[in-house]
């Protein structure tokens, strides 16, 4: 008899996208970058982080940015600007920083690490209280189906968006 339930039961694959960081999760196409709300990069939405707790004793503000996806780290340009992670479904996932100055931004991770949905991947260190977004975009979104995105407060163990193939 058994009774912690059938081992080789398949698991649901996680479609979602979590939130990166704490705060505020709007669609692409209503932030304020021409660039990426046009959609030329792909589908999905721009987190804007939460400022509040996060000071840091030597002035500013840090704060943690986390994967929004199971995947490994495929690419990281050398400011970095941008890290490409790629999921099992095969996503390019792209979590830009374009906002920032590359001197805010330092990356936690290297490519080939792999990574799961809150792991650490990277800090914004910010003098003062930006109005700026942290951008996660699904590179090849021409293979979804939908994607629906999450608006409001989000935070790294939250789902931002779920996405269907």
């Amino acid at each position: 008899m058994k009774i912690f339930g059938n081992k080789n039961a398949q698991e649901k694959p996680d479609r979602n996208l979590y939130g990166c960081c704490d705060g505020m999760v709007i669609d692409l196409k209503d932030s304020d970058d021409d660039i990426v709300s046009s959609g030329i990069l792909g589908d999905g939405y721009a987190v804007y982080p939460r400022y509040e707790n996060i000071k840091s004793p030597t002035g500013g503000f840090v704060v943690e940015i986390s994967s929004p996806v199971k995947g490994r780290v495929v690419d990281i340009t050398h400011k970095p600007e941008v890290m490409i992670l790629k999921n099992a479904d095969g996503l390019k996932v792209l979590v830009s920083f374009v906002s920032f100055s590359g001197s805010q931004v330092y990356a936690t991770v290297r490519c080939g690490d792999d990574v799961a949905p809150g792991d650490h991947i990277a800090d914004l260190k910010l003098a003062d209280n930006n109005d700026k977004a942290v951008f996660v975009i699904v590179e090849n979104s021409d293979s979804l189906e939908k994607l629906e995105i999450f608006k409001g407060k989000t935070a790294p163990d939250k789902p931002a968006a779920e996405y269907k193939l």
